[in-house]
């Protein structure tokens, strides 16, 4: 069962409460509930839509809308464009103050839920003053006499799963994954879609937010709290991660490290901030000048990924080395049910960090030390006789300017090195920087992000039973494993997919690059799924 409601009317309207309320309601009984945002960027007077998709399955994202709800006529032109609506339910005509809650009554109808599910729960959505005025509206729009269609053969189960369900939102999720983390300082210049991140985090007193005039200032914070020995974290988007690059090469010869969150929408230039894209892989995986190469990782789930930023913040303590946590706007402002009692955060390790000198007498300390991994001991500020001076210039084992060609040459290749050892540590058989549904398949879709949830829930389609789907979590260093699997299936694979959302296919170059996949035999096998039109992809586009 698949079914969708969309509540859609302009800005202010309170569309939040109506689908909160449903939302919450199949959650708690158990329910696969996807809720997408889509809204203008124009504050006032436009559309706001919040879409709910709710399946006994897997969460899906379609075009198809089952029942549309909305308060006025723009509403239906604006989306009508892009969307397919079944079943519009009008209610201009309404007079009623609080019109979230007819909204949320109708739905009720529509699905034949009694309303006495959540007539007792608006008390905890609603205000004493307000509360009575609401309920009666409730009661008064759920009885009237509204004719639409109900055969979508759908028939509400109570507690369908024993699973803990609970409806997160993923920018608060990933905050509280983070802070669960030992994250200590976090810096933001408030940008959609990465915002609403800063209402968890200052939340909690273990974390200090400062929020700057610019994102140049707050990545150039985050340097300074990270010599300090904090944990740190930034999130930003767009032409604020650009403002950053800077001291993302800063931070790779200095050797001091944060993870930077870049939370990707549409492009190319500074209009249509609001929406979706998949536009910026390029720029995280090059993202400064002085051949810095970032580690860069592509959540795909939220469940999946509940360690992945503690493993974030510690590959950054470890390897001592800029770190891009790229995720799209979808995700940052998706809710999704998830079972929570299986989350477990990430063991935490702040690498080779000494707090106080082995002996008395030991004094020489070099902070940018040749080791066999290539990577360094540093001390934090106040530790005597093991500080040290940081700096952006060249420099020799203890932090000296130099340009002696030859420690050149060693430092550029310590400071590059240091992914080698990642790939030969990281990689291993708990950890793949992808995944593969049914590896014996001869075709399949590869795609990476937010993508996932609209091939996953393709599989039980039976237009689509010969197709799985190859999902590639990390996008830097590449698993050379993966590209070990191509060469070994090259004749066993028929077809290969890839699927993103812009238009210089920049996933599927990488991909292609990375695996050598750019030869006339694959390159007969390989097609391709792209969308750069300001929503995400829906089944129906596959």
């Amino acid at each position: 069962m698949n079914i969708s409601i969309w509540f859609s009317w302009p800005a202010g309207g309170g569309v939040n409460t109506a689908w909160l309320l449903l939302a919450e309601l199949f959650t708690k009984n158990g329910y696969e509930v996807l809720v997408d945002k889509e809204y203008a960027s124009i504050i006032k007077w436009d559309n706001n839509s919040i879409l709910v998709y709710i399946s006994d399955k897997k969460p899906f994202i379609s075009k198809k809308i089952d029942y549309f709800i909305c308060f006025n006529d723009y509403s239906i032109k604006k989306n009508e464009k892009i969307y397919e609506l079944k079943n519009i339910i009008n209610l201009k005509s309404c007079s009623c103050k609080y019109k979230n809650v007819p909204a949320f009554g109708f739905a009720l109808k529509i699905l034949w839920i009694d309303i006495s599910e959540w007539e007792m729960i608006l008390p905890n959505f609603f205000e004493w003053e307000v509360l009575q005025t609401n309920i009666e509206a409730l009661r008064e729009w759920f009885d009237l006499d509204y004719h639409f269609e109900t055969n979508h053969g759908f028939k509400f189960t109570k507690n369908i799963s024993k699973d803990s369900k609970k409806l997160c939102y993923w920018n608060e999720i990933i905050a509280k994954w983070a802070i669960a983390s030992d994250l200590e300082r976090y810096g933001a210049y408030p940008m959609t879609p990465a915002t609403t991140i800063i209402d968890e985090v200052v939340k909690d007193p273990k974390v200090i937010f400062h929020q700057w005039e610019d994102e140049i200032a707050v990545s150039m914070s985050m340097l300074g709290a990270k010599f300090a020995g904090k944990r740190a974290m930034c999130w930003t988007s767009w032409w604020g991660f650009a403002l950053m690059s800077e001291s993302l090469s800063f931070s790779n010869q200095a050797e001091i490290w944060w993870v930077y969150v870049l939370s990707q929408r549409d492009g190319p230039s500074t209009w249509t901030p609001t929406f979706t894209g998949q536009w910026d892989i390029d720029f995280a995986l090059n993202a400064s000048f002085g051949e810095t190469k970032p580690i860069v990782l592509a959540p795909d789930t939220f469940e999946n990924w509940y360690n992945l930023i503690g493993k974030a913040l510690n590959w950054s303590d470890i390897y001592q080395h800029p770190l891009v946590y790229l995720v799209d706007k979808q995700f940052s402002e998706t809710y999704l049910s998830i079972d929570i009692s299986k989350l477990k955060a990430e063991t935490v390790n702040r690498g080779s960090v000494f707090i106080s000198p082995k002996n008395e007498q030991e004094t020489d300390f070099k902070r940018y030390q040749f080791t066999e991994s290539w990577i360094s001991p540093y001390s934090i500020p106040g530790v005597e006789n093991w500080e040290f001076i940081t700096t952006s210039y060249e420099h020799d084992e203890y932090w000296a300017t130099n340009e002696d060609p030859e420690i050149k040459k060693q430092m550029m290749e310590k400071r590059a090195k240091k992914i080698e050892t990642f790939i030969q540590t990281e990689f291993n058989e708990d950890f793949y920087g992808y995944e593969i549904i049914n590896p014996n398949a001869k075709k399949f879709f590869v795609t990476f992000g937010f993508n996932r949830y609209v091939l996953e829930s393709l599989l039980t389609n039976d237009k689509f039973k010969n197709y799985w789907i190859i999902i590639v979590t990390m996008l830097q260093p590449i698993d050379p494993r993966l590209k070990q699997r191509f060469q070994k299936n090259e004749k066993n694979i028929s077809e290969l997919i890839f699927v993103e959302m812009n238009y210089w296919w920049s996933f599927q170059n990488l991909i292609s690059n990375e695996c050598k996949l750019k030869t006339d035999i694959w390159e007969k096998k390989i097609k391709h799924i792209r969308k750069y039109d300001l929503y995400p992809i829906f089944q129906e586009e596959i």
